[in-house]
Order: C-alpha cells, then structure tokens, then sequence
C-alpha cells in the first residue's frame, strides 16, 4: 500500500512548520541500511508525546493528529498511536540507500514549502517515485523497499522530512493488508 496526500495541513500551520524546520539542529550520524556505509542527517524527535515537548519538537504533533483525524487512521488502519518520530535531512552528494523500515507503516511529511521539483529529492517506495512536494504526506507500508532520492547539483537547501513511524500491536503483513482496502 501506498497513499499520497496533497495540502494535508491548513497553509498557516504548514508555514509554521516550514519555518521551525530551518531551526533544528541536525546530527550527519545516521545509516538509514546497517549493510551501507552511507550517512544522513538525522534528528530524533522522540517516541512519546512527553519526550517531543521536553525536546522542544511539539511543532510536529499537528502533522500526525490532523492525519489521524483527516484519514481516519483508526478506522482505516487500525492505528491510534506512533512508535517515534524523527526527522530525516539529505543535501546533495549524499547518496540514499534502498532500506526497508521497521514498524507496520511509515508515514514520511514534505515540510518544505520552496521546494522546486528540478532538485529531486523525491522518495522511491516498491518502485513508484513520490515528488517531494511540500505540505503532503506519504504512507506506505514499512516492509516495502524504498528510498529518499538524490538532491541535484542546483539545489543548494536540505531535504528535509518528517519520518512517523507506526506500530500496529500484534500486526502481520495480511492482517495489513487487510485494512489498505
């Protein structure tokens, strides 16, 4: 399963969210495939509500309540919480590798409001290329292969989202695929 959702967030929220971006703080330590040697930037959020607010990221938690809400996670998948949140950034010359996640699904947020399609830095999921477009969001199902994809030479900004990771307790890959229809 794979679903993309365009405007998910109402403009002034989506702006703020934009603009927080451009204040965090990124680590370059993180291997997205044990097997690469390959590094990205990375900022965990956290994996509880508490831990977002104490860490000062409370800004992300509209993202995931208005998806909830919007998309009806509960209903549709079953979902009612998150495993953690993080962020993900690449700029060019860092080279993606092809992973799978961990969890039951993943749900990946394009917080960049500027970002012009010429730089790439879309996602390939199972094959299938998502545009990075700001303000949308992807779900996917996590066991699929996928990737961010290369930020061109022209691009001088960080490609940057917004990673949910989801758990469903006791969940299987039919019992997922169950609830894509």
């Amino acid at each position: 399963m794979i679903q993309v959702h365009d405007g998910v967030l109402e403009d002034h929220v989506a702006e703020l969210i934009n603009s927080q971006m451009k204040t965090v703080y990124w680590k370059y330590d993180y291997h997205s495939n044990k097997k690469h040697q390959s590094l990205h930037w990375h900022v965990l959020c956290g994996m509880t509500s508490v831990a977002i607010i104490a860490k000062g990221f409370e800004w992300v938690m509209p993202i995931w309540t208005t998806a909830m809400n919007k998309y009806d996670f509960k209903k549709n998948y079953n979902v009612d919480t998150y495993k953690r949140i993080y962020m993900n950034a690449h700029t060019h010359g860092i080279e993606p590798v092809m992973h799978h996640d961990d969890g039951d699904f993943t749900m990946i947020y394009y917080p960049r409001m500027d970002w012009k399609p010429e730089w790439g830095g879309g996602t390939l999921i199972d094959g299938q290329l998502v545009p990075y477009v700001g303000n949308s969001l992807v779900i996917f199902d996590a066991y699929l292969p996928h990737m961010a994809m290369p930020v061109t030479r022209e691009c001088y900004e960080l490609r940057s989202v917004i990673v949910f990771k989801i758990l469903i307790e006791g969940a299987n890959r039919e019992r997922l695929d169950y609830y894509k229809d």
